[in-house]
């Protein structure tokens, strides 16, 4: 299966592709009928994509004050939220990119490195991608630019010892998140 476009290196904007359920002529689809393709596609796009280009900006030898991975309320794991049918590939997908940047901000802490590794979640924001119906009601959904505004605000308040922490566009922590120690 070929890489999804969003996964190509090196643009910076493909280490926080902020989601891919429902672009590239893939849909939702149930736990039961989803495919191997869909499965890997998911991880691809939203966990192996940012990882690695997360790897290479790391090796480049520039400096990094702060690398902020897109995440989802959807790849909680102490917030499981059951009403998501025909998520479980996109919060999986999330889910391993959560854990992935956390053994990252870990690893860069215990080497001495001062690059602040944080998890946002950007809110319910109106997009091509969020143009679909779901069983649930969706509120509080916000436009891309207030989303980005917010989002910009909230990394920006942060420092080293964040580090590894997932936060949302309020600037709110998210509510499982435990802070590395």
């Amino acid at each position: 299966m070929p890489m999804p476009p969003s996964c190509m290196l090196p643009t910076i904007s493909s280490l926080s592709p902020a989601s891919c359920i429902f672009v590239h002529g893939h849909s939702t689809k149930t736990f039961a009928n989803s495919s191997y393709d869909n499965f890997a596609f998911h991880l691809h796009t939203n966990t192996i994509g940012p990882i690695i280009c997360a790897q290479r900006l790391l090796k480049s030898g520039i400096s990094i004050g702060t690398m902020t991975f897109i995440s989802s309320d959807s790849g909680s794991v102490q917030l499981f939220r059951e009403m998501e049918d025909g998520f479980a590939a996109y919060g999986a997908s999330k889910a391993a990119l959560n854990q992935m940047a956390r053994h990252l901000a870990a690893e860069l802490k215990r080497k001495g490195d001062s690059t602040t590794v944080l998890l946002l979640h950007p809110g319910e924001v109106k997009t091509d991608m969020a143009n679909v119906d779901v069983a649930w009601e969706v509120e509080g959904q916000m436009t891309p630019e207030e989303s980005v505004s917010a989002c910009v605000k909230t990394i920006e308040s942060k420092g080293p010892g964040d580090s590894g922490t997932f936060w949302t566009w309020e600037n709110k922590v998210w509510e499982s998140d435990v802070v590395l120690g």
